[in-house]
């Protein structure tokens, strides 16, 4: 691999198209140059350069010098980088923004989404984000009683999640019952109203809120199912009784 085709591929890895790198690449390499020149040097059609040059002016990467012919500069590349950060950062925000917004008037909407808690049923949480935003939902939504059962594996995975939302559970008044391997309860911060159980038996990935619902992890695979039927989670709650 040549220079020019090194540093094509590292602009090419933040986000830079063929020709756009090819034009910053050229111009760091050769110095200032007219648009003729960068047809010829970075190998660009000559009806494409303005508009590859004008993407790159707005990205950060390139200067123009007015006059007849007009030449183009690059930025220093750590100037550029910034640029392009900066850029990105905007434009992320922007995107935020955007979502953020749906999500309101999705909510405003006011859609059949509330009979999520008359309904019953087995759901696949299939991914990490969806498992853990899940275990939040369902932290925050009770009301009664919260159950948690996690190996050791488990609970150093996503004790970090569940922890902030069984505290603020206990503060409004849910009982809160965590029953853990024996020895492991000192390596967590667990606030002063969750009844902390150790145990020596094998525990299985179980979350129960409200003899309602179930969360049964799969492990080492960060994924799990949510159980919505009242008989179901009674029954994983004598289970757990009567390990302990």
């Amino acid at each position: 691999m040549n220079y020019m085709d090194e540093l094509v591929s590292l602009l090419r890895s933040i986000g830079l198209n063929q020709y756009e790198a090819r034009t910053y690449a050229s111009l760091l390499l050769f110095g200032d140059l007219t648009a003729g020149e960068l047809s010829n040097r970075a190998g660009l059609p000559r009806p494409r350069v303005y508009d590859i040059v004008n993407n790159l002016v707005k990205k950060g990467f390139v200067l123009v010098q007015p006059g007849r012919p007009v030449k183009y500069r690059a930025v220093p590349p750590e100037e550029a980088i910034e640029n392009y950060i900066k850029l990105k950062k905007e434009l992320f925000e922007k995107e935020v923004e955007k979502i953020r917004n749906v999500g309101k008037e999705l909510q405003r909407m006011d859609l059949n989404t509330k009979k999520e808690k008359e309904s019953t049923g087995f759901w696949l949480l299939n991914t990490d984000n969806l498992l853990r935003s899940r275990l939040q939902s369902m932290l925050q939504n009770s009301t009664n009683e919260i159950v948690v059962a996690l190996p050791t594996d488990f609970l150093l995975e996503y004790y970090g999640v569940i922890a902030p939302y069984l505290e603020e559970a206990t503060n409004r008044g849910v009982r809160v019952k965590m029953i853990v391997p024996k020895g492991v309860s000192g390596t967590i911060v667990v606030p002063g109203d969750i009844d902390v159980i150790e145990t020596d038996s094998e525990l299985p990935p179980v979350i129960l809120v409200d003899s309602k619902k179930a969360f049964v992890g799969i492990p080492k695979e960060n994924r799990g199912v949510l159980v919505e039927h009242p008989e179901f989670s009674k029954a994983f709650k004598r289970m757990l009784e009567s390990v302990l």
